[in-house]
Order: structure tokens, then C-alpha cells, then sequence
């Protein structure tokens, strides 16, 4: 039974390589649309993140976002973060908070998102 599995966990490697498809891994960011709405409100995927009071990282945390996909209000810059810019994305906690994240943590396929409103 064992050699069995191994087999087939190895046919399936091969298949997955050859297709050139790499199965998700998990806690990694995965592919969503991000998009703007008409009124300026940018909605996508996003990590697990404290939402601070200001967009610095010495701001006093206010809240906190646990959801993997939301809606952003605005953003400002700030502090500079390691996704290479200064950044920060402004939105409602899943725990009644509300305040800004760095851009690192909004998987948009640029920063600011254009069309979105500047807090």
C-alpha cells in the first residue's frame, strides 16, 4: 500500500511538472482580482494583519484584520514597509477596528491602485 502511494504521489509530481503548474502552497498569497469600484473603494486580497492608527509601524495598533479578502477605503503614505514603497492602505477591522496596513500585506498589483482616493 505504501509503495502504491508513493507511486502515485510521484506520477502526480511529474504530471504537475510537466504541466509547468505548481500547487498552491498554503498561507501563500493566491491570485484574486483587485479592482477599484466607481466610488474610489479598492476591494482584494490581503494577509492577516494589525491595522494601526496611522500608517507608521510605531502607531498604536486598533485594530485587526483576519479576513483574506476586503475592501480598502484609501491610502496615504508612511513609513516605509519591505513591499518597496510607503504605502499604507486604510480599512475596517474583522474586530471593530479600523486604521491602516502597509501595502505589503494588500496583494494589488501596484501600489497606490489606480483610481483609488488618497485619505
Amino acid at each position: 500500500m505504501k509503495l502504491r502511494t508513493l507511486l502515485a504521489g510521484t506520477v502526480a509530481g511529474v504530471a504537475l511538472a510537466a504541466s509547468g503548474t505548481a500547487p498552491a502552497v498554503a498561507g501563500a498569497p493566491q491570485p484574486a482580482t483587485c479592482y477599484v469600484d466607481e466610488d474610489g473603494t479598492l476591494h482584494c486580497a490581503n494577509g492577516t494583519s494589525d491595522l494601526r492608527s496611522a500608517p507608521f509601524f510605531s502607531a498604536p495598533a486598533v485594530g485587526r484584520l483576519t479576513s483574506t479578502y476586503s475592501w480598502f477605503s484609501c491610502w496615504a503614505s508612511g513609513d516605509p514597509h519591505s513591499g518597496g514603497n510607503t504605502i499604507w492602505y486604510y480599512t475596517n477591522g474583522d474586530d471593530g477596528g479600523h486604521g491602516f496596513l502597509p501595502a505589503q500585506r494588500v496583494f494589488t498589483p501596484q501600489d497606490p491602485m489606480p483610481g483609488m482616493r488618497h485619505c
